[in-house]
């Protein structure tokens, strides 16, 4: 039977790595790379993340994401003010036909809340983002996250 696990988990796998597209299946499709959380510092419950999205086939507005992990996640831009990081919530991030939206250390990221308190360096965690179409479709992205050690 240990042998049949990598084989059962590989349809879970390559589901996971799929576009997502609207339900008629002609309007964007979305794909993602690099998809990722920062293990937790000192048992604290909060941590960033990131991710590349990239979108073909229409114009979308990411509105929201959730994780297995956290009880929130909120995108955040971040700005040099006065030599000062400052990060602030945003309600949506509008992605372009053909452009890839990036969140990562060091600018425009991913917030998470509430964080599980044995979230650790080497694991997997989901999360799922949430978009709006110029017609007014939801979207959802499935992303398989990371979780990375400090300095990775």
């Amino acid at each position: 039977m240990r042998c049949l696990a990598p084989l059962l988990l590989a349809p879970a796998l390559i589901a996971a790595c799929q576009p997502a597209s609207s339900p008629a299946g002609d309007g964007p499709v979305l794909s993602y790379e690099d998809a990722f959380i920062m293990a937790p510092i000192g048992g604290r419950d909060v941590t960033m993340g990131g991710i590349r999205i990239t979108v073909e086939g229409g114009d979308v507005t990411l509105t929201g994401a959730r994780s297995d992990v956290a009880a929130t996640v909120e995108t955040h831009t971040m700005a040099m003010v006065n030599d000062k990081m400052t990060m602030r919530p945003v309600e949506s991030f509008e992605i372009k036909d053909g452009e890839t939206l990036e969140l990562k250390r060091g600018g425009d990221h991913l917030m998470l809340f509430g964080v599980v308190p044995d979230l650790a360096a080497g694991e997997a965690a989901n999360i799922s983002f949430t978009f709006e179409t110029a017609d007014g479709e939801t979207l959802t992205l499935e992303a398989e996250a990371e979780v990375r050690a400090r300095g990775e």
